[in-house]
This record gives structure tokens, sequence and C-alpha cells, in this order.
């Protein structure tokens, strides 16, 4: 009887190592990667939006230079508020499911005004001229990394988010279930279920460590390359302070772990006290 026992219970803490590893996981990917103000804000943290836009001006510049036309027609064309405005709509579009696009009108608009100013314009021209106002409006889209996938990827999200809001509740759920079936066998022995709770904590420290340890050593994350050396350094930010979140997670599981075995130990090793104190008075 005492072997089915230990055996039900070995499988009730191994399910509910899982569920708390799980539950974890999932609460830090949903406040982290699935949250668009985490995002923004590490974007601002990691100077995305300065450096996208330093990318936007230089990218123009290589279009001056092709055409021929004086620096000065890019002029205060594209402002840094613009870049991170047209960033964030993008993020909207993603998260929010919305389909607002990039308005380059005023890009243009102040673009034209700058050749104006030159007088340089004619009918031989004019078509040239248009041609390139077009391009730089394309060139400061696709530097924002602008996709029209954007909708796309937004079914996708909503998808997941979904899904892992339908298993956290489920994890939850179980995760209940299992630490009253914990109680139940320890029904005689209530002290014991402190010690279950250290151990299952304990796993859960041990595999999150061992997956960051994973992780960090077959992965080389600072040589991630996505679209851009801008963009890499703001994804190589989030997937390190994810990393580090997990971390964190399996350190404070094992600290909790750690009190929660001393205090059974605590507890056992007073009640063992007691016990011989009365054994001495009986004897006497």
């Amino acid at each position: 009887m005492k072997v089915i026992t230990n055996i039900i219970k070995f499988i009730v803490l191994t399910i509910l190592t899982v569920c708390i590893v799980s539950v974890g996981i999932i609460t830090i990917v949903s406040s982290t990667i699935l949250d668009q103000n985490y995002i923004m804000q590490k974007l601002e943290e990691t100077n995305f939006y300065s450096d996208t836009y330093e990318l936007v001006k230089s990218n123009f510049e290589n279009y001056i230079y092709q055409s021929g036309l004086d620096e000065e027609v890019l002029n205060d064309i594209c402002t840094k508020e613009k870049v991170k405005q047209d960033l964030n709509l993008i993020l909207t579009n993603i998260y929010q499911g919305t389909d607002k696009k990039i308005d380059t009108a005023e890009i243009a608009d102040k673009l034209n005004a700058n050749i104006d100013k030159l007088d340089i314009r004619n009918s031989k021209n004019s078509k040239a001229i248009e041609q390139f106002v077009t391009h730089i409006c394309d060139e400061y889209t696709n530097t924002l990394i602008h996709t029209k996938y954007e909708n796309d990827i937004n079914e996708m999200y909503s998808k997941v988010t979904k899904l892992l809001d339908k298993l956290y509740n489920a994890i939850v759920i179980v995760m209940v279930v299992d630490i009253i079936i914990l109680i139940i066998i320890n029904i005689k022995k209530s002290r014991k279920i402190i010690q279950d709770l250290g151990i299952a904590l304990l796993s859960t420290s041990v595999f999150n460590i061992i997956i960051n340890n994973i992780v960090n050593s077959k992965v080389n994350i600072q040589g991630i390359k996505i679209f851009n050396d801008t963009f890499s350094n703001s994804i190589i930010s989030i997937i390190q302070e994810v990393l580090e979140k997990i971390l964190s997670f399996g350190i404070g599981a094992l600290v909790i772990s750690l009190i929660l075995i001393a205090i059974y130990a605590g507890i056992t090793a007073k009640t063992e006290l007691q016990d011989k104190k009365e054994e001495k008075t009986t004897d006497k």
C-alpha cells in the first residue's frame, strides 16, 4: 500500500511541477513578448526609435547621391517623432488588429517644398523628380520594416493569446485539483504537504535553471540577425530579458523551496524531540 501511495505521490508531484513551470512561463511570455506596452518600452530602452530615425536619414542620403539633387532637399522632411509614431502604428496593427496605413504625404509635401525652393523643377525633369519623391516615400516605409503581413501576424497573435488563456485556466484548475489530492494523501501527516510543495518548487527551479543554461549555451543570441542591426539589437535585448525572467523565476522557486523544506525539517525535529521527551516521561 505504501509503495502505491509513493507512486501516486510521485505522479502528483510531477504534474504539480509541470503546472508550476507552465504557469510561470505563460505568465512571463504574456507579460513580455505578447504585451504591446512592454515591446514599446523595450524599443525605447534599446534606442530603436532613435536608431531607426538615423537609418531613415542615412537611406535618404543614399538616394540623394544617386539623384544628383542637393542634400538641402532632405532638410526636415522627417522627424524622430514621426518615425516613433509610425513604428507604434505598425505595432498597433499587429497587436490590436487595426489596419492603419503609414502616411507619407507629409514627407512628400515637405520634400516637394524643399525642391521647389531650389527652383530646379521644369518640364524635362518633372517626371524624374516625381519618381524621386515616390522612391523616398517608399524607402521610408521599407526602412520601418512595414509589412503587408501585419494582419496575418495579428491573426496568429490572437490565436496564440486565446490558446494560452485557455491553457492557463486549464493548468490552474489541474494544479488546484493536484494540490487537493496531495493534501488527501498527506492527511495523516499534514506537515508532509510542506515538504512536498518544497520538492515540487525545487524541481521547478532546477528545470528553469537548466532550460536557461541550455538556451544560453546552445543558441548564439548575440548573433541573431533579423532585418537590420537596429531591429536585431532590440530582439536580442527582449530575448535576453525573457531568459533572465525565467532564471529569476527559477531562483525564486529555489529560495521558497528551501524555506519550505527547512520549515518541514524544523517541525519534524521539534516533533521528534517532543516524542522523545514523552517517552522518557512515560518510562519514569
